[in-house]
């Protein structure tokens, strides 16, 4: 499928003549379908460039109803995975975790090396599901930027996990930590893994990183230390990722 996606974080678009944008979708209301997901609080930037993405790859993705962004520039305590309905504008959020080895409350390192335990930034395409030993319904990712193309060799999925809830947060002042898989709560997983497995986009964002992911594809990362706030858990629970517990 890489070979046949594009992403536009490494090519800029330049669209056919006559070829329909998602810039120009309007939802049944009748705005425009780009202002409605911002007027969400959809960082405009990490829209933009997912449309650009729909635009340049006309007809490579299958699912066109629903695109998912990831923006890891909020900490793990915020439902930062939006679900984007591209018919409608609705959009969903949900509790996401990032690797344990990408901070504690924040995102702030990724990397697309082999045994990493970080998160990887990035456009992936969801297609096809499978129900693993260790966390069950997972849908299968394959990274499409230099920044995420070892997803597959590193198991990089969508699954689910206990630590992904508000009991979890109540007990830890954090988000568990997966081994850079985007683990969601046990509760949802069925309902996204049935809504994107037939060939959708995903797309994990950092407002600061992304001109970094393509200048430095193996790792990126921001300056300085994180400021953990007293009473937030710095040891790994159990279930959590980063090895056998």
């Amino acid at each position: 499928m890489r070979a046949l996606l594009f992403s536009i974080l490494i090519f800029m678009m330049t669209l056919n003549a006559g070829a329909a944008s998602l810039f120009q979708k309007r939802t049944p209301d009748g705005r425009f379908l780009f202002d409605v997901f911002v007027e969400q609080n959809l960082p405009q930037a990490a829209v933009d460039l997912m449309f650009r993405m729909f635009d340049f790859n006309e007809g490579r993705i299958e699912n066109t109803q629903y695109a998912v962004l990831v923006d890891y520039s909020l900490p793990s305590t915020e439902k930062r995975l939006y679900l984007m309905n591209l018919d409608t504008g609705a959009v969903e959020s949900f509790y996401v975790a990032h690797g344990i080895r990408s901070g504690v409350l924040e995102a702030r390192s990724f990397a697309n090396s082999l045994d990493s335990w970080k998160s990887s930034l990035g456009f992936y395409y969801a297609k096809g599901s499978y129900i693993s030993n260790k966390n069950g319904l997972s849908l299968y990712l394959d990274g499409i930027d230099r920044s995420n193309s070892n997803a597959r060799a590193r198991a990089i999925v969508l699954h689910g996990a206990r630590y992904a809830s508000d009991e979890f947060i109540a007990q830890n002042g954090r988000l568990g930590w997966s081994e850079g898989c985007f683990a969601v709560g046990l509760e949802h997983i069925e309902y996204l893994v049935n809504l994107l497995q037939n060939g959708s986009l995903l797309f994990s964002y950092h407002k600061d990183l992304m001109g970094f992911s393509r200048r430095f594809p193996q790792e990126q990362a921001l300056i300085g230390e994180e400021d953990v706030p007293p009473g937030v858990n710095l040891r790994r629970m159990p279930g959590e990722g980063g090895g056998l517990n």
